[in-house]
């Protein structure tokens, strides 16, 4: 939310609020982007082929899929009615509790939307935990990669592109949705051979200890 949440208007009426996530289906479609560095990174690579970002992002490509990055980080989630889904309630209501954010229907109507509201202590507090834990600098440079997305900014604009990925769509209702890394890396490796741009991918490796 901190990273990729827009700016509340002036006048909002959520005291101390900063940033707002629009939607709870935005929020769960950027959590999968975030959790799972091979679907991520497929997306970059069309955003460089289509050219709307440079082959340079090819190297961030490379870290994203190379190594033990995908044992590490990969967290995979379950495809319901409308993609991949995980009830957020436990995650958030934590969150909401230590007044870090706040929820907040749009209306009183049984299907209104749920917008999310980054508060101000919610930022104090992202920031103190980058400062005394550099490692969560991963989770910035995941939301950062999301960001370039363009569909980004709307849920089901961001729900109509995950599902252009065939693994993603063929998934079956409650299934896990697969892993992509290896289809990924070869892509990667023919899209740098186009724009002549070298890239080396560290061979796959599995994690060992607690992943973060």
């Amino acid at each position: 939310m901190d990273k990729l949440g827009e700016r509340v208007p002036p006048g909002c009426s959520i005291p101390d609020a900063v940033v707002v996530v629009q939607s709870l289906s935005l929020l769960i479609k950027i959590d999968f982007w975030i959790r799972n560095p091979d679907y991520l990174a497929d997306e970059l690579l069309t955003e460089i082929e289509q050219q709307r970002q440079p082959p340079e992002l090819l190297s961030r490509v490379a870290t994203m899929i190379g190594g033990k990055v995908p044992a590490l980080h990969r967290y995979p989630m379950a495809k319901y009615l409308y993609g991949a889904y995980e009830r957020p309630d436990n995650a958030l209501a934590l969150l909401a509790s230590l007044k870090l954010i706040r929820h907040v229907r749009t209306s009183e109507a049984a299907r209104a939307r749920r917008d999310y509201y980054l508060l101000q202590k919610g930022r104090d507090a992202a920031q103190t935990m980058r400062a005394e834990v550099p490692v969560l600098a991963w989770y910035d440079d995941q939301a950062d990669a999301v960001g370039l997305i363009p569909e980004t900014k709307m849920g089901s604009l961001t729900r109509r592109r995950q599902y252009e990925q065939p693994e993603y769509d063929q998934t079956p209702w409650g299934a896990i949705i697969p892993e992509i890394t290896d289809r990924v890396r070869d892509r990667a490796l023919r899209i740098a051979g186009r724009f002549d741009y070298p890239i080396e991918i560290e061979p796959r490796a599995v994690a060992a200890g607690n992943p973060l």
